[in-house]
């Protein structure tokens, strides 16, 4: 990104904030600033966007913390106004991330409602930003990857599906229960194929606790590299000590990441889980 665009966006919402915050008058009894949370997510292209709302984050801080009010709403996708409602395959996009949950025009009244009511009691710095709509893996029902366990994060999953966090106690032995048949299955398996099937259906299944695009195992294209079907390289590294531990084999970080697909990875599993046995893969 030039260094031109990248302020042009940033200068828009910074110099913007802070000439309101100059010229309006003390002691109002609201001052919302529209951020968005994709400052806190960050969203692939748009680091200018996203430098110009963790300001505005930064600023409403500032304010409350010299006595005034403020509020940064960290909003998720506006599906009824602007851009996005004017351009579909837009908002698609945007929604498709995974990262920003939509709102709509009476949720966002609410919200200002809410925020701008002068009985509303008085907020700490760290209150005066205010995510709405910043989806989690957790929250969508999937498995959260372990970047997202990070103390740093712990908010964040603590504001997940908590009917799931008790549900899910259980999910540590069953998992590996299951892994456990794959690979007596791969081991039982009458071909190489028959075993590299199996690999990939219990890979699918393992990615579909990540992905929302993995869900339907049966629409994965298995030819296409992982880096379109959504596995970054957290994922990727997240996927390759799984298979590791679930399947006992030695496997690099670089042959779950790039250009590998589905179908390479899965047949590499399964010819190192068969290795040096009779029949399949030899």
């Amino acid at each position: 990104m030039p260094y031109h665009d990248w302020k042009d966006a940033v200068n828009c919402k910074s110099l913007g904030s802070w000439n309101l915050h100059s010229v309006l008058p003390r002691g109002m009894d609201f001052f919302i600033l529209l951020s968005s949370a994709s400052g806190l997510a960050g969203i692939k292209g748009q680091a200018n966007y996203d430098a110009g709302n963790t300001y505005e984050d930064a600023l409403a801080r500032y304010r409350v913390s010299q006595g005034e009010k403020a509020t940064a709403l960290d909003l998720g996708a506006m599906v009824d106004d602007g851009i996005l409602a004017e351009d579909p395959s837009l908002l698609r996009r945007v929604l498709a991330y995974g990262t920003l949950e939509p709102i709509t025009r009476a949720k966002f009244y609410g919200i200002l409602d809410y925020c701008c009511d002068p009985a509303r009691e008085s907020v700490t710095p760290r209150e005066a930003q205010i995510a709405f709509g910043l989806g989690t893996d957790r929250g969508d029902g999937l498995e959260s990857i372990d970047y997202q366990r990070q103390p740093m994060l712990q908010q964040l999953m603590l504001a997940g599906n908590r009917q799931q966090v008790g549900a899910g106690a259980g999910v540590g032995s069953g998992g590996a229960q299951h892994a456990i048949s794959d690979r007596e299955q791969i081991a039982a398996s009458a071909s190489l194929e028959e075993a590299a099937q199996i690999a990939a259906e219990a890979i699918i299944k393992k990615l579909a606790k990540s992905l929302i695009t993995m869900q339907d195992g049966s629409s994965v294209e298995r030819d296409r590299p992982f880096s379109v079907l959504g596995v970054d390289s957290l994922l990727g590294i997240e996927l390759r000590n799984w298979i590791v531990k679930q399947f006992k084999v030695d496997l690099a970080v670089f042959e779950t990441q790039g250009a590998a697909t589905l179908e390479t990875l899965s047949l590499l599993v399964a010819q190192r889980c068969t290795k040096g046995r009779g029949g399949v893969g030899s």
